[in-house]
């Protein structure tokens, strides 16, 4: 008769010198170098099945989840958001690298049955949404510096001049990359789609491939445009993003909701959102949501977007 072994639930907070890993069964906390070859040895001398939960960085998490998955052990990574929430909920008020590692292992061990085992990409579709990620944080930092510096005496044409070279260079290779990953078809297929340029579709691409999903509903939720209920009896609340995702890629379906107007069936659509008494905000992320939809519809069977014979208008 096969003896049961219980998994060993291990929460790992990471930094980029430390890890700090808590072991939720035998409640020991280890501290170890963020290095490849001693995390390698601290990992093999682990014996019988084990599951990790870690809270996603930069990159510095990398190094623990690649060397975990070689060994065949069980990775879960934890949405920021989501533990935030939880902290909360268990009433943990300090928040510091242990205490980290030991929420995350907490949560491990009592949600493990709801969360979804991390399945990894190839380097390639890795450096693809890194690179996407990077590019926003140049584009946010190019739009507050000149904010910051439009009133200086002093010209900054030559500055702005770097950023749009070395956007445009990034451009050039978030393309490639997308050649390589054999991805052009479908990124040619997102850009069928009134409003979807170059960079929605790139990060549309990386959000269809970084996992798989059974719906449309589940590619919304996975982006987190999806809506949070919170209603009882008669009491009816305020409906909100759950924003489960990534931020940049709902910024830039945000972004792409205003273009995607100048086709006449979404204008209309986003006007029937107004009319219901939404704002112009909530319009738009109503719209941003169809988009989404239609992309994964189009991704899913293989099509490309047909538009309806309609009046075009002007962009608002």
């Amino acid at each position: 008769m096969a003896i049961l072994v219980s998994k060993i639930t291990l929460g790992i907070d990471v930094s980029k010198d430390e890890l700090v890993i808590a072991d939720w069964d035998t409640g020991q906390l280890t501290r170890l170098a963020n290095q490849r070859s001693q995390i390698r040895s601290w990992l093999k001398a682990r014996y019988g099945p084990v599951r990790l939960a870690i809270e996603p960085t930069s990159h510095y998490h990398l190094a623990i989840v690649e060397e975990a998955q070689a060994l065949g052990f069980e990775v879960y990574m934890i949405n920021p958001r989501q533990l935030t929430h939880y902290r909360e909920a268990v009433n943990v008020r300090n928040k510091t690298d242990p205490e980290d590692a030991w929420l995350l292992a907490r949560y491990l061990a009592h949600e493990a049955s709801q969360l979804r085992l991390y399945q990894p990409q190839s380097h390639q579709a890795q450096r693809l949404w890194t690179l996407l990620k990077r590019r926003g944080v140049i584009v946010a930092s190019r739009k507050q510096l000149h904010l910051s510096l439009q009133r200086l005496p002093i010209s900054s044409q030559a500055l702005f001049r770097q950023f749009d070279q070395l956007l445009k260079r990034i451009d050039q290779h978030l393309k490639r990359l997308i050649r390589e990953l054999g991805w052009w078809p479908d990124y040619q297929r997102c850009l069928s789609v009134p409003g979807i340029g170059p960079i929605n579709a790139t990060a549309l691409l990386c959000a269809f491939h970084r996992g798989s999903f059974a719906s449309s509903d589940a590619f919304v939720s996975f982006i987190g445009l999806d809506v949070r209920r919170r209603e009882s009896g008669q009491y009816k609340g305020k409906r909100k993003l759950t924003k489960r995702g990534d931020a940049e890629l709902r910024r830039l379906l945000y972004c792409a909701a205003q273009p995607a107007r100048c086709y006449y069936p979404f204008d209309q659509y986003l006007q029937k959102q107004l009319d219901k008494g939404l704002s112009k905000i909530a319009a738009k992320v109503t719209l941003a949501r169809k988009l989404a939809r239609i992309v994964f519809a189009l991704l899913n069977n293989q099509q490309s977007f047909r538009k309806q014979e309609c009046m075009p208008i002007h962009s608002p």
